[in-house]
């Protein structure tokens, strides 16, 4: 019986980091998936209302960077908006306004990994300005660790945080396969970077 039991513990220690792996690239496929779905909502919004900030009450765009649901005048709050809710109030380039543009987006819950998320949209680092873990900035050819994006553009990016090393290489794995040549590299280059000191992921969606 004691060998048996030996046997089963074995077999535990042995299966469990690949069960942990196996539910860590299933949560990281769920986020890529779910910034693929972010991504389309931006550009269906910015063919219609044609930007990529959030509207203000008067139908004007605004920089709005904390990029939380919960606050009506952020950019998720305005994708989720339904085009016949009394906050869009046909002013301005509200009259082209036909959301919602997304289904969902809930901060607190994140899809697949983290902890919170928000959608900034806000401008951009000047063009060529080196990238950290957290400027406005990305490389998104992942060649030399600049940013592509051209000065003072609109971006909208997502921020995840409670994003562990593991997680992030995970996501990175998935969206940005193949971009860095080490861990360096693969933090600050490419459409994900990862600040360790936060444990926080920003993810490039789109500019203009």
């Amino acid at each position: 019986m004691i060998g048996v039991l030996a046997i089963i513990a074995i077999l535990i220690a042995l299966l469990l980091p690949k069960i942990f792996n196996l539910i860590a690239s299933s949560n990281a496929r769920s986020l890529a998936a779910a910034i693929r779905t972010y991504e389309t909502a931006i550009v269906k919004y910015y063919a219609d209302v044609g930007t990529v900030y959030p509207l203000n009450a008067a139908g004007v765009p605004a920089n709005e960077n904390g990029g939380n649901s919960a606050t009506v005048t952020s950019l998720p709050a305005r994708l989720t908006l339904d085009v016949s809710d009394p906050l869009n109030t046909g002013a301005n380039q509200w009259i082209r306004f036909r959301g919602p543009y997304l289904e969902k987006f809930n901060s607190n819950v994140p899809p697949g990994l983290g902890t919170i998320m928000s959608m900034p949209a806000t401008a951009a680092a000047a063009l060529g300005t080196a990238t950290t873990a957290t400027n406005i900035g990305w490389d998104l050819k992942g060649d030399d660790g600049n940013s592509k994006i051209p000065t003072g553009a609109r971006v909208a990016y997502l921020r995840v945080d409670g994003i562990s090393d593991t997680e992030f290489n995970e996501i990175d794995g998935v969206i940005d396969a193949g971009i860095g040549a080490n861990l360096a590299e693969r933090q600050l280059r490419g459409r994900v970077k990862y600040s360790a000191a936060n444990d926080r992921i920003y993810v490039y969606l789109v500019h203009q």
